[in-house]
């Protein structure tokens, strides 16, 4: 068998791997829309269909049309908005402090962030929460942009650091030679290079909030203040009264944003990694 055979019989079987793993992750995404778009009630069914049979979008509308869907849209995009502008600032400049300069406990500090990623996200929750109560900030929007920003900073300063990395030094050094200062360097050139490894470091931190559950049902008792993802959870979970199909047209909307954001910030998602993790 010629070399350009073997080649091709290796593509074509990459090529189908590849495929049938996409199909095999696809399928859950597949039943959940199609349970959304169908008025049975029951999430499993002993009969396989490709499409709905009974096709609605009642499903979809009972969730925009509950009185406090807005609200947690609003209280969902101000945590998740606030914690990605507040985590951002400070691990763009930590993460360039990290890069540039050299100081005291600069290892140390780097080998904490790793150890602290190590953790699982459970094991602080409890003092998290004892620090909220001595704080009095419970029920309040700082509670948990204080909280998601804190569990997503060691990952962005990481990324940005490995991109700040493989930005050269000598770009800094003829800057200082025409006269620029340290914050003009600073917000004039390293951040506009960095906007792939901000972008992509942007998408994981807002996401974090955006879908978490468990953080937002242990600090919030306060109805005002639940988030997207408790409020539904709340509301569509109680199956004696709300159906699959209610629950599952609930979980497409909030996932909807994400992939917008996804699909529109997608050409920095591979740069912004692969870069981001080349030094890191």
């Amino acid at each position: 068998m010629s070399r350009k055979m073997k080649e091709k019989i290796s593509y074509f079987f990459t090529h189908l791997f590849m495929i049938t793993v996409c199909m095999i992750t696809l399928v859950p995404i597949w039943w959940v829309l199609n349970t959304a778009l169908d008025s049975r009630t029951t999430l499993v069914t002993t009969d396989l269909y490709l499409l709905p049979q009974n096709p609605t979008i009642q499903n979809f509308t009972t969730v925009l049309s509950h009185p406090r869907f807005l609200m947690w849209l609003k209280n969902s995009f101000i945590f998740a908005a606030g914690t990605t502008i507040f985590c951002l600032t400070l691990a763009t400049l930590a993460a360039y402090a990290f890069s540039r300069f050299d100081f005291p406990g600069k290892k140390s500090g780097l080998a904490s962030f790793v150890v602290y990623m190590m953790l699982p996200a459970t094991a602080s929750l409890v003092p998290q929460l004892m620090l909220v109560k001595v704080l009095g900030i419970k029920n309040t929007y700082m509670s948990l942009i204080f909280i998601w920003s804190a569990a997503n900073m060691a990952f962005a300063v990481w990324n940005l650091k490995g991109y700040f990395d493989t930005v050269p030094k000598s770009i800094e050094e003829a800057a200082i030679v025409d006269g620029a200062s340290r914050l003009q360097i600073f917000t004039l050139i390293m951040l506009p290079l960095a906007k792939p490894a901000i972008a992509i470091t942007a998408i994981f931190v807002f996401t974090a909030p955006w879908t978490d559950y468990v953080t937002s049902y242990l600090f919030l008792s306060d109805g005002s203040m639940y988030t997207l993802a408790q409020g539904l959870f709340g509301w569509a979970a109680d199956f004696r009264t709300v159906s699959w199909g209610v629950f599952c047209a609930g979980s497409i909307i909030m996932a909807l944003p994400l992939t917008i954001i996804y699909m529109v910030f997608q050409k920095y998602i591979v740069s912004g990694l692969t870069v981001g993790g080349v030094k890191g």
